[in-house]
């Protein structure tokens, strides 16, 4: 963490991201389209690839205590193509608040245990990356605007899949969504309460963090028309 290979790779992926956003940003509202499918695309073919991956290399107790596709980002990842292939805006905003305040913090703190130049290195960055671009795409390349609504909604379905997942990590003695181990340098290690009670000293906080995203991304109300 920290390290001059993860603070490059940083900036390798904000100067990717940049750029492709950039480009979309000018293009016709028909390629914009075609764009954001393909990053679409690129988060679910990426998951494919990553989970059959990380399948074929170990063992099955390993698969069921770490590899699983079960953690929070590897949900987003799903939902990443769903927000942008289909485009409910439950998804969207999942997406859009989801990633940037809680998936974010990945690339910032990476809990990974291989560095550079490792397979997992590798592919624990770009799929982080490509949340980002999804993540940065649905407000800048697609005309969803956020209701007032959206960051209590979304901070409901983030608690629904804490509620889902911790039964499941109780069940296979794992870690999934990290509801029984907070990962090193985290905010949920710097909070110092046990697991999984240290997201209740969050929701408030979370909730406060999407409405400030919220005013940058919210609807704006219709003028009425003059008499």
């Amino acid at each position: 963490m920290w390290s001059p290979i993860h603070l490059y790779t940083l900036l390798i992926i904000a100067i990717i991201t940049f750029v492709i956003i950039g480009i979309g940003r000018h293009i016709s509202p028909e390629k914009r389209h075609k764009l954001c499918s393909g990053i679409a695309v690129s988060n679910l073919g990426f998951y494919i690839f990553e989970y059959t991956w990380r399948f074929l290399r170990h063992p099955l107790p390993e698969i069921l205590q770490n590899e699983l596709p079960l953690h929070f980002c590897a949900v987003m990842a799903l939902l990443c193509f769903i927000a942008l292939w289909w485009g409910p805006r439950w998804a969207r905003s999942l997406v859009y608040f989801g990633v940037l305040s809680a998936s974010i913090q990945g690339l910032l703190t990476p809990a990974i245990t291989y560095g550079f130049p490792k397979w997992e290195f590798f592919i624990f960055f770009i799929s982080h990356g490509l949340l980002l671009l999804a993540a940065l795409a649905i407000p800048l390349l697609t005309d969803w605007k956020a209701k007032a609504k959206d960051p209590i909604r979304s901070v409901l379905l983030m608690n629904a899949y804490l509620v889902v997942i911790h039964p499941i990590n109780l069940l296979l003695d794992s870690n999934y969504g990290y509801t029984t181990e907070a990962p090193a340098g985290s905010i949920l290690e710097t909070l110092g309460t046990p697991a999984p009670w240290y997201y209740l000293w969050l929701e408030l906080p979370a909730l406060g963090l999407f409405y400030f995203m919220y005013i940058f991304v919210r609807r704006k109300p219709t003028p009425s028309p003059l008499n």
